[in-house]
């Protein structure tokens, strides 16, 4: 089965979860008691805040959401990107955008020497929606189980090739989640619309390989340890 036989017209949903500019969620916390009327107040803070012209032309929500991997450093490598293609990431669930930037939370984490602690990081949950004709790689990795290796040779010489046949992106198996999809996203005009959902509190726990999720603060919503985060083949 070869990687570049199939192409499939999407137009949908994608989830992104990255790291929130915000500080607190508690900004608002001298004028409102409950913690989700908090959040929204800042939500709308954000959407409405002015911003220098030509700074963020087309808005701080498309700058965060879409924007960033393609105007910012290309020369951090990534499961798609050597640093010569510039690649945004989606995932097609928000249970596998959870998973997926959980994994890179804990390594990083994990990488800095003399962190024993939890260490706790925000990050904010957008929407964002996709349109074009991308390479179909779902349902492959059973023949390619390169698709899911954390050695991204292979994988970084699919977009290559693919963003040099003109391709705008590449649908693919998520690693970190079972039967999670993922988008990989060349260029950013097949993706639009991008919408603020909520923002996440993640308290990782490098000694018990844990990710401890919170959408409000102070609320468990969610555990994912290492243990789960590794599709299996």
């Amino acid at each position: 089965m070869s990687l570049f036989d199939r192409l499939t017209e999407f137009d949908g949903a994608l989830y992104r979860n990255i790291t929130s500019l915000r500080t607190s969620i508690d900004l608002f916390d001298d004028l409102l008691e409950d913690a989700a009327a908090r959040a929204a107040a800042l939500a709308a803070d954000l959407r409405m805040r002015p911003w220098p012209p030509g700074i963020i032309e087309r808005g701080l929500v498309y700058s965060e959401a879409i924007d960033y991997p393609f105007a910012g450093d290309t020369t951090l490598a990534s499961r798609y990107g050597d640093g010569t293609v510039r690649v945004w990431y989606g995932a097609l669930e928000e249970p596998t955008s959870l998973a997926e930037t959980c994994w890179h939370q804990l390594r990083q984490v994990r990488a800095i020497d003399g962190v024993a602690g939890v260490v706790t990081r925000y990050r904010a949950m957008y929407r964002v929606h996709a349109r074009g004709l991308f390479l179909e790689l779902r349902g492959k990795e059973v023949e390619h189980p390169e698709l899911l290796d954390d050695d991204h040779a292979a994988t970084q010489a699919v977009a290559r090739h693919a963003s040099g046949q003109g391709l705008p992106g590449a649908l693919y198996p998520s690693a970190r989640w079972p039967d999670g999809s993922c988008l990989a996203a060349f260029r950013a005009d097949p993706l639009s619309d991008p919408t603020l959902v909520y923002y996440l509190t993640c308290r990782i726990d490098p000694i018990a390989q844990t990710v401890t999720i919170e959408r409000t603060p102070g609320t468990v919503d969610r555990v994912l340890h290492a243990s789960e985060l590794r599709r299996r083949r």
